[in-house]
């Protein structure tokens, strides 16, 4: 006589759902971890190779994790790399050989000792983005958020950043149309702007005086690395008006020599 076979239970759906989210989050995971040990950008049937998976299956999750802005492609070449959702996590981090560890001390020293709102940028995937920001000690308080982006064209911060490019570089991201007029004084015209990236060069810094914001002044320079490659810029902005004896004249030399002693943090 035979033995009824006994059923097996069935997960209940939000169980399945739940296996099916973890076996998504780890695959997510592992991406990330791939994508950073390479260290240069890399495609997708690559990562899929590495990891034993198909590469409809990665491609999807990189689809959703480049949505997200935790990796970006690299429109040229169609590879992946970290995004600037990534490097802003990475940055909140207290790496002793990090060096927005000393980014933000130096910005959290700008902005309790000489009333400077303190910026940390990096350019991705065209676009330049905040990785940390320190709002001054003082009446005026500029306010933004890690990860979100700025103007190219109107910030100190944004301007460094295109310097950082050969001319051809930076007129292919500005585009040969007229630039968002943010405020009167915002130079609009690519050219113009392209040809004042010289000075930039030659003197290691970038000045705005209200091309972003109305009243506000505004000094950012390169970090960086051993190599002297631009891996990202330190600004700050403070308004013209503020009665705190702060001029771009006096504000420079504070910018730059921060700029320095992170540098050496990487050097």
């Amino acid at each position: 006589m035979r033995r009824p076979i006994a059923a097996k239970p069935r997960p209940l759906r939000g169980e399945v759902k739940k296996a099916a989210g973890s076996q998504s989050l780890e695959r997510g995971l592992d991406i990330l971890e791939t994508i950073e040990a390479e260290g240069a950008d890399i495609g997708v049937r690559e990562i899929a190779r590495r990891l034993g998976l198909s590469p409809t299956i990665v491609q999807r999750l990189v689809s959703s994790l480049a949505q997200r802005g935790y990796i970006e492609k690299n429109a040229e070449t169609s590879r992946y790399r970290l995004g600037y959702r990534s490097l802003t996590l990475g940055a909140s981090g207290e790496h002793d050989a990090d060096y927005s560890v000393a980014a933000r001390r130096e910005l959290e020293r700008l902005a309790h000792e000489h009333r400077l709102n303190g910026f940390v940028s990096v350019l991705r995937g065209g676009r330049a983005v905040y990785l940390l920001a320190v709002q001054a000690d003082g009446p005026v308080a500029i306010r933004v958020i890690a990860g979100s982006e700025m103007p190219l064209h109107s910030t100190s911060a944004g301007k460094v950043l295109l310097a950082s490019l050969d001319d051809a570089e930076a007129r292919k991201l500005l585009g040969s149309r007229k630039l968002p007029a943010i405020t009167p004084h915002t130079i609009v015209d690519p050219s113009i702007l392209i040809a004042s990236l010289g000075k930039v060069r030659r003197q290691g810094y970038a000045t705005v005086v209200e091309e972003n914001i109305p009243g506000v002044l505004s000094v950012g320079t390169p970090i960086r690395d051993r190599s002297g490659g631009v891996v990202a810029v330190i600004s700050v902005a403070f308004p013209k008006y503020l009665d705190a004896g702060l001029t771009l004249q006096s504000v420079t030399p504070l910018v730059t020599d921060a700029a320095t002693r992170i540098s050496r943090m990487i050097a």
